[in-house]
């Protein structure tokens, strides 16, 4: 059931941007009623991207993020201290 409002949230994003972008010359005419209907859909879309992006960040679990991001920069230690070491070379350049 979840992945069933999944797709059906993605649908109507993608409803959103396609009324957004949609061009007035289409003659379609599911097009020219949902077009004049008096809403704001550009509210919508937004509310609706803002709705899914937080029930993706609901997802994901924030206990174990500094545990992961430890275990990444140990993972990836001399990487990261040569770009560490790169921004600090580039930024003084840059300064001077």
């Amino acid at each position: 059931m979840h992945r069933f409002f999944g797709y059906l949230a993605i649908g109507a994003a993608g409803l959103g941007l396609w009324l957004l972008f949609d061009t007035p010359e289409q003659t379609d005419v599911i097009a020219q009623q949902l077009n004049g209907a008096s809403s704001n859909y550009s509210g919508w879309a937004v509310g609706l991207v803002m709705g899914l992006t937080l029930a993706w960040l609901a997802g994901i679990e924030w206990r174990d993020l500094p545990t992961r991001a430890g275990a990444w920069v140990r993972l990836q230690r001399r990487r990261v201290g040569l770009i560490v070491l790169g921004g600090l070379f580039a930024s003084i350049l840059l300064l001077f």
